[in-house]
């Protein structure tokens, strides 16, 4: 037997203010490249996106060759004519995630860094146009605030936080579902209710008559921006949350990197070191 000193000095680590600074400007850029990304889809709603449904099955259908198609009929009696009649009108519409892009970033980022960077981004769509950036859809400025969309735009804030903080522990299916509920939540209350608010104080200060040219259509907007886009926000943020890891890992390395033995505060020898048993 023989006593050896094991050294047990916690790994020390630091935050980085460059990284992040770094951080957060990459988090307003996801955020810029998701406000300029658009997918044309169909409208949310039950019957539309069941005649999608049908008229892609009919697509695929007229795919098949022909010598397949009579064994599919004779299998599929009663669902022939469902296959073989014309297309029906599909409403579409164009999906920006947002959103999603803002339940990433909380998740990747953090509650701090995250929260500030979608802060970031609306600052800089609130000041764009006298520096020549045009950060939002239809264009940004100090009067902004009187487009239906807004309320969306400051809900990322907050979202981002919420996501950052209920994911801020160790990595777990049950807290990534929370987070993205949680986000999506805020953003989509949040917008209603600045919709709805908006009309409220227009309709306090200006008595009857229609201050804000969306007002005679607040309802309409409220379900075009929240129950619309809802099914595709949770698509795209389940997506961008399954494919995070990496990000989120890159970020906390980046924002508290580990100092090495030379620049470490050197502990005590009683503090960093015990003696342990060894037979030998």
């Amino acid at each position: 037997m023989r006593l050896v000193a094991q050294d047990i000095a916690p790994r020390i680590k630091r935050r980085s203010t460059l990284g992040q600074i770094i951080l957060t400007l990459l988090g307003m850029l996801v955020l810029f490249l998701a406000q300029f990304t658009s997918f044309e889809v169909p409208v949310a709603s039950q019957r539309n996106l069941i005649a999608f449904g049908e008229n892609q099955l009919r697509d695929v259908y007229h795919l098949i060759p022909e010598r397949y198609k009579s064994k599919i009929e004779n299998t599929l009696e009663t669902r022939v004519p469902l296959l073989t009649k014309a297309n029906a009108p599909v409403r579409k519409t164009f999906y920006m995630p947002l959103a999603a892009a803002a339940i990433f970033v909380g998740y990747v980022l953090g509650p701090v860094i995250g929260a500030s960077a979608c802060a970031t981004f609306v600052f800089f769509g609130l000041i764009g146009p006298f520096l020549g950036i045009h950060s939002f859809a239809s264009g940004g400025g100090p009067d902004y605030y009187q487009q239906p969309g807004f309320g969306y735009l400051l809900a990322l804030i907050p979202a981002a936080a919420v996501v950052g903080m209920i994911t801020r522990g160790p990595r777990t299916s049950l807290g990534q579902v929370l987070s993205i509920a949680a986000g999506l939540t805020v953003v989509h209350l949040s917008g209603i209710f600045y919709l709805l608010g908006s009309c409220l104080v227009s309709y306090l200060l200006d008595g009857n008559r229609a201050s804000l040219a969306w007002q005679p259509w607040v309802f309409q907007l409220a379900r075009n921006m929240s129950w619309y886009p809802l099914p595709y926000d949770v698509l795209c943020s389940v997506i961008l949350v399954g494919i995070a890891f990496p990000f989120r890992w890159l970020t906390q390395t980046l924002v508290a990197p580990e100092l090495s033995s030379r620049t470490a505060p050197q502990a005590k020898p009683t503090e960093r070191y015990h003696v342990v048993e060894e037979f030998v």
